[in-house]
């Protein structure tokens, strides 16, 4: 007589099937979600909207989303998931530190014209309207992928200081060597598509803005090689042929 698995592990495999079935389930709806944006915008994503665009009742859709506001916190999780994998491939390019810093410049670059959607849930999620609404448990979730990308930041600051590449002047600490280069990035890339919408600075190159701002506040910070001698230009296009397998549609 042919013996039968243990009970238990019957029970197991049929919760690791659900909660498998569950997160395909949950990433449908996340690229459900996504199409509305492109096509509706903020305003035109509801969870009426995501009902009638997928194929489950709005019941199961709150069994995965707690509120619209939630739905929105999980697009940039996804969205941070994604720029991590491109942060990770972008620190595998070899060179001095200032070159591992321009190719981050280049991953963010490239993540927020091939993922503009998702590039913008980032600063919608990060609103008090949305975090107040939003699980702790994805706030959570979201915290931490933030946390692994500056880490990436801080590494290559820790890797300039050890080369004696750059020094911290006038009690400059690495955090806020991080929070500029954040900053510089998400503003050259986030101002870009809206100054072009509203005719301004037509003609410019999303990605010589960036690599010019780049290149201004590394020399302003003393970062060696400074750009007057070093061939930034051709590290920039290096690290894109690096890079473009990655996300192949990337724009120019």
């Amino acid at each position: 007589m042919k013996a039968q698995p243990p009970a238990v592990s019957i029970a197991a495999h049929n919760s690791d099937n659900r909660a498998r079935l569950k997160q395909q389930r949950e990433q449908l709806l996340l690229q459900l979600a996504q199409q509305i944006l492109q096509q509706e915008g903020f305003a035109g994503l509801t969870m009426d909207r995501l009902t009638a665009a997928s194929e489950v009742s709005k019941g199961t859709i709150y069994n995965h989303f707690c509120s619209k506001e939630d739905l929105i916190t999980a697009l940039s999780v996804d969205s941070l998931q994604r720029q991590l994998l491109l942060f990770q491939q972008a620190l595998s390019v070899s060179g001095h530190s200032r070159e591992r810093a321009l190719a981050l410049h280049y991953a963010y670059f490239l993540f927020s014209t091939t993922e503009p959607t998702l590039f913008l849930c980032l600063l919608s999620a990060a609103t008090p309207a949305v975090v107040e609404k939003s699980s702790a448990s994805r706030l959570a979730q979201r915290q931490a992928l933030e946390q692994q990308l500056l880490g990436f930041c801080q590494q290559v600051i820790r890797q300039a200081l050890a080369e004696n590449a750059i020094s911290l002047q006038g009690g400059c600490s690495i955090e806020e060597l991080t929070y500029l280069q954040w900053a510089q990035a998400f503003g050259a890339n986030a101002l870009y598509r809206p100054a072009q919408q509203m005719g301004f600075f037509q003609g410019l190159a999303q990605q010589q803005l960036v690599l010019a701002g780049v290149n201004l506040m590394l020399d302003g910070l003393g970062w060696r090689p400074l750009s007057a001698d070093f061939d930034y230009q051709s590290c920039w296009q290096r690290i894109a042929l690096a890079l473009q397998q990655q996300a192949p549609q990337a724009q120019s």
